[in-house]
């Protein structure tokens, strides 16, 4: 039979938090580290003059009075019998109240000055700290792999990101992942960060989740050796540690209870699909994502009275999957597969001797059909002892409800249509094969 062809975390807000920053400041110029400055709120906070006028009522505190142990104000007695004499000549005029009020007054306004000040100084603080919040490198810098473990608090986050070069300031990205309510907010996982993203735009990754992911695609009827290639210039796993799991992995699936730990075990199984993870992921995950998504599929497929036990029905869905290239014909070309079975016929199938080559090889020669190996099916009868490919959804339905059409023949119309002429005889089976030549030249 001719081959036709094959598809192409979290620290409290408190000044008591059990994680310090270490090792670095806020500012770099000053060495100032001013997450311990002090709570500066409200209006003087932002300098705001008016917010501090001058305490204006000093005049009830002019009559020199003390305030004894019993919390009441009484007159001091000595201090004015001290006064009498001063009037009577003792050599020294008693103070009237004006220059009291001036240094009274004196006293207030620098207070009132220095309070500008400090609000000014505070300003000056808080655009400090504000300016570590820009990005560290230019635009365009290079993307980095930064990994954020489960557990870590938003201060030792905060380091982490300052020793990777991200940041400026692990006390300025502490200050603001609390400010925005985030420090609780932080997602674990691997996140693709640069220099020259600003602290707020890597704090909105880290809250966003965007966890780093990669994906590939395993196109139907492809083997387990293809996988192995694919998955290895992915960079998702060497082939020597996809074989490994694919002969040592444990699995609990019901489809691969008594089947043999060799390197043929999950062959077939490896459901063909566009498949997203994250970045590192453990091949033994991914090739369990691949049997999880084998199982969903054959699930949600209704098999037909065939006769066939499941290991069976997967096989031949995977020869049909290699020899027909339109899915309206794999119905057909599996009930073919079924006829042929039934009288004791030979498969010939050229998905069979595919699979002894590592990658598809087209045209078939005669000669590869005569290579003597148990999934010839040239050569033995029956079906192959497992699966040769990784069969698509259209191919397992097939071979779960195969068409009876009486068809035992069938050949590739050569015609450019990707369709096949279909036979109940063998004479007629040479006709067509006579009117595929005509088309092909």
């Amino acid at each position: 039979m001719q081959n036709p062809g094959f598809p192409d975390a979290l620290q409290p807000d408190s000044a008591s938090q059990d994680e310090e920053i270490i090792g670095k400041t806020a500012d770099p110029e000053t060495g100032g580290d001013f997450g311990h400055g002090g709570d500066f709120s409200g209006d003087y906070e932002n300098g705001d003059d008016e917010a501090y006028e001058p305490y204006d009522g000093y005049e009830e505190y002019n009559e020199y009075d003390e305030y004894d142990v019993n919390g009441e104000y009484d007159v001091d007695e000595e201090y004015v019998a001290y006064e009498e004499n001063a009037d009577k000549g003792s050599g020294r005029k008693k103070m009237g109240k004006g220059p009291l009020i001036l240094l009274v007054c004196l006293v207030l306004v620098i207070g009132g000055v220095g309070g500008t000040l400090g609000g000014r100084y505070v300003q000056g603080l808080r655009s400090n700290w504000m300016d570590d919040l820009v990005p560290v490198g230019p635009s365009g810098s290079d993307e980095v792999i930064f990994t954020l473990e489960r557990g870590w608090t938003l201060t030792r986050t905060a380091e982490m990101l300052y020793y990777s070069g991200l940041i400026r300031s692990a006390d300025s990205f502490v200050r603001l992942g609390r400010m925005e309510n985030k420090a609780e907010s932080l997602k674990a996982g691997r996140f693709l960060l640069s220099s020259s993203m600003s602290s707020m735009e890597i704090l909105d990754e880290l809250v966003k989740g965007s966890v780093l992911t990669t994906k590939f695609t395993i196109p139907e009827g492809y083997t387990l050796r293809q996988i192995a290639k694919v998955l290895a210039e992915k960079g998702i796993a060497s082939e020597d540690a996809f074989w490994r799991c694919v002969k040592e992995g444990v699995y609990t699936y019901g489809f691969l209870e008594g089947l043999p730990m060799d390197d043929r075990r999950l062959e077939g199984y490896l459901f063909p699909d566009t498949y997203v993870i994250e970045l590192d992921e453990s091949i033994d995950k991914v090739i369990d994502r691949m049997l999880k998504r084998y199982e969903e599929i054959w699930n949600a497929l209704t098999p037909a009275d065939t006769g066939l036990s499941d290991r069976e029905i997967l096989i031949l869905a995977s020869i049909v999957q290699n020899e027909v290239k339109l899915d309206e014909e794999r119905t057909i070309v599996a009930g073919v597969f079924v006829n042929r079975l039934a009288k004791n016929m030979l498969l010939q199938s050229c998905s069979t001797v595919q699979y002894f080559f590592d990658e598809p090889k087209y045209p078939l020669l005669t000669k590869d059909t005569e290579i003597d190996f148990p999934y010839n099916t040239y050569l033995y009868p029956g079906l192959p002892p497992g699966p040769v490919s990784s069969p698509g959804k259209a191919s397992l339905a097939a071979a779960m409800a195969p068409e009876d059409t009486g068809y035992l023949f069938f050949v590739a119309r050569e015609d450019g249509s990707g369709g096949h002429y279909f036979s109940k005889t063998l004479s007629e089976h040479n006709q067509a094969v006579a009117k595929a030549r005509a088309n092909r030249n």
